[in-house]
């Protein structure tokens, strides 16, 4: 687990109140990484990190048939396969990849091989979200103004593009990736492996089954099996009621 970028709240009352109920973890030191990518995910990654992180980049790879060049922005790029020769497990922390390719197995499977390599994996959280839980696990991406609520659980090998909200007690599961504007509502579990398309919204306490895809703007309103896909459909209709008739359910 990483520790969370400091509590920013408009209320000090309530953020000295969370900096004492929470368990205290060590920051990470400053750790040598290579990034898995060479597109444009890492490169905004690249500005990420040298802007915001204590961490450095001294690499990047990709698998070889893709390493198309020796360097990227610089830096080596070198093929997957023969990482060990350039960066040992010993020298540097992995990211990524930074990649939905797939439905997220490539990356799945490329963390879990890393793994099997000896290798660790550090996360990327940005300073400027609203972080109020230490329970973000491994190989992270989260971007900035997320708002990241009390007793949230965020697995292994999770990318979290800008502005998202997660509600409290939700657990997001490994190896999922959530685009910008998703507003998920409390109590809610996010499967593992699943694609979440921009402002997605999910209704409060669902279950969102492994590997579902839920495309652009949709709303989810009942829990979803595993590898559901859920798609827009015709245009939002104006209702033919007013909306006084709603003060009864709001």
């Amino acid at each position: 687990m990483v520790d969370a970028p400091g509590v920013v709240d408009a209320d000090p009352s309530f953020a000295e109140l969370f900096r004492l109920a929470t368990p205290k973890v060590e920051s990470p030191r400053m750790s040598d990484i290579v990034v898995f990518g060479a597109g444009q995910i890492a490169e905004v990654a690249k500005v990420y990190i040298d802007a915001h992180s204590d961490d450095r980049i001294v690499g990047f790879t990709v698998d070889r048939r893709y390493a198309k060049a020796d360097r990227f922005h610089d830096l080596p790029l070198v093929p997957w396969e023969d990482l060990e020769k350039f960066f040992p497990p010993a020298q540097v922390k992995l990211l990524g990849p930074l990649s939905y390719r797939r439905m997220n197995e490539f990356r799945r499977a490329r963390y879990l091989e890393g793994k099997r390599r000896d290798y660790q994996f550090t996360s990327f959280i940005h300073p400027n979200s609203h972080i109020y839980t230490t329970e973000i696990g491994e190989n992270c991406f989260i971007l900035e103004a997320n708002v990241i609520q009390p007793f949230v659980k965020i697995g292994n090998d999770v990318i979290i593009w800008s502005g998202n909200h997660i509600g409290h007690h939700s657990i997001i599961g490994d190896h999922c990736f959530l685009a910008g504007q998703i507003g998920i509502a409390g109590a809610t579990r996010i499967g593992e492996g699943c694609f979440l398309g921009g402002k997605v919204g999910v209704t409060q306490g669902l279950t969102i089954g492994d590997d579902c895809f839920l495309s652009f703007g949709v709303i989810v309103s009942k829990d979803l099996q595993p590898g559901s896909v859920v798609v827009r459909g015709p245009p939002d209709r104006v209702a033919g009621y007013p909306s006084s008739r709603m003060r009864g359910l709001l």
